[in-house]
C-alpha cells in the first residue's frame, strides 16, 4: 500500500493530467450536449496524449446519475441537471481516479442539499486522514454525518479505496475495515448520495497520506 517516491510522483502526475483534462471539457457541460459527446471528448484527449484511460469513463446526467456506475447514454443534458463525471488516466503504469458533479443552471432543492452534504462529508473525511487513523472509525464518522443529515438511505458505496498500479487497491475505506491508514498510501475520498429516479452526487479526489495528514492530488 505504501508507495515510494517515484510511485508518488507518477500518481501525482496522473492526477494532474486528469484535472487538466477535466478543465478542458468542463466548458462543454451545458444543456443540449449528450453524455456520450462529453465522454468521447474526454477519451479523445486521453488518446491524443498517448495515454490510456483508467476505466470506462462515466458521464451521467439527471436521473442517470442515480446509479453510481452508470453507463454513458445518448441522453441530452437538460437545464438544471446535475452531471456526474468520473474518469482517470494511466501514466507510466499508475492510475488516476477523479469524480466531479456539475450543477447545470439551478437544480432543485433536493439536489442542492445532496451536493452540500457530500461536499461537507468529503472535507470532513480529508481532515481526518492521517497515518494511524483507524479506517472504520473514519468512515463511520463521515457516514454518521450523512445519516444525521437524513441521507443514510442514499449511501450506496464505500468512502474510497487505494489506487496505484491498479485502479482499486487496498485499503478499502469501509466501516468494516479494522486496519489503519499508512503513510505514503494514495487513496480516493469519494462520498456519494444517490436518489432513485432523481439523480446523484459524488465528489472524488485522490489523496496522498503523508506525515502531516492528507495532500489532495486532484486539486
Amino acid at each position: 500500500m505504501s508507495k515510494n517516491a517515484k510511485e508518488i510522483k507518477y500518481l501525482a502526475k496522473a492526477a494532474e493530467i486528469t484535472l487538466d483534462i477535466y478543465r478542458v471539457v468542463a466548458a462543454q457541460i451545458k444543456p443540449g450536449v449528450r453524455e456520450v459527446e462529453i465522454a468521447d471528448n474526454i477519451e479523445n484527449i486521453i488518446r491524443k496524449r498517448a495515454l490510456k484511460r483508467s476505466f470506462q469513463t462515466i458521464v451521467a446526467s439527471g436521473p442517470n446519475a442515480a446509479r453510481p456506475h452508470a453507463k454513458v447514454t445518448k441522453r441530452k443534458i437538460r437545464p438544471n441537471d446535475t452531471v456526474v463525471i468520473d474518469f482517470g488516466v494511466i501514466y507510466k503504469g499508475y492510475h488516476s481516479d477523479m469524480t466531479r458533479t456539475v450543477m447545470v443552471g439551478k437544480p432543485d432543492s433536493t439536489m442542492r442539499r445532496l451536493y452540500g452534504v457530500v461536499k461537507t462529508a468529503q472535507k470532513m473525511a480529508i481532515r481526518k486522514v492521517k497515518p494511524g487513523a483507524k479506517i472504520s472509525d473514519l468512515v463511520r464518522s463521515v457516514h454518521d454525518y450523512m445519516r444525521k443529515a437524513g441521507m443514510g438511505r442514499y449511501i450506496m458505496h464505500s468512502l474510497g479505496h487505494g489506487v496505484g498500479k491498479k485502479i482499486h487497491e487496498n485499503p478499502k475505506l469501509s466501516e468494516k475495515n479494522k486496519h489503519s491508514l499508512k503513510k505514503n498510501t494514495v487513496i480516493t475520498i469519494e462520498p456519494g448520495l444517490y436518489v432513485k429516479k432523481i439523480g446523484g452526487v459524488r465528489i472524488e479526489d485522490m489523496v496522498l497520506i503523508n506525515k502531516k495528514g492528507a495532500r489532495v492530488l486532484t486539486r
